[in-house]
């Protein structure tokens, strides 16, 4: 029974250290003035820190990647100054694309996707400064539109 199981066994290992290896050896572009701190790996995260210029906490400034316990990456996006900031991308335990979205300051600003399991998008929402702003469409797994809302600074306008 278990030389029938090895081979599957051996790629199972194989494909646990690879997702293990890949997460430990994250190398971040950290911008100019701050340094790459965490630790790379099972449920851990990497991250650019701005060199402190007073004792206290530091500032996420800079690339950041987490990863599940599996070793998969869970998050990886730019923080700015302590906020996430820009394009994020975020990703379920076995390593398939949840989501997309774009940060400003710590808020929702621009647009965020949110997948199905198989790669299409199940809904596109437009933020400003936190708040809905424009088109939201919910979708069928299939890309059929199956909702359509109107947003203005956060309040649904308009319905279909």
């Amino acid at each position: 029974m278990f030389l029938k199981q090895a081979p599957q066994l051996l790629i199972a290992s194989m494909l646990a250290f690879s997702a293990t290896s890949l997460a430990a050896d994250a190398q971040l572009s950290c911008p100019a003035g701050s340094v790459q701190k965490g630790k790379s790996g099972k449920d851990e995260a990497v991250y650019c820190v701005k060199a402190a210029k007073k004792a206290g906490e530091p500032v996420i400034h800079g690339a950041y990647v987490d990863y599940w316990p599996n070793g998969q990456k869970q998050s990886e996006g730019q923080y700015l100054n302590g906020f996430r900031s820009g394009h994020w991308t975020f990703w379920d335990a076995n390593g398939v694309k949840t989501g997309e979205t774009d940060f400003a300051e710590g808020d929702y600003h621009g647009t965020r996707v949110q997948f199905f399991a198989n790669g299409k998008p199940k809904m596109i929402e437009q933020y400003r400064k936190g708040f809905r702003n424009g088109t939201v469409q919910e979708l069928s797994e299939d890309g059929k539109v199956v909702r359509q809302t109107q947003f203005a600074d956060g309040h649904e306008v308009a319905s279909r």
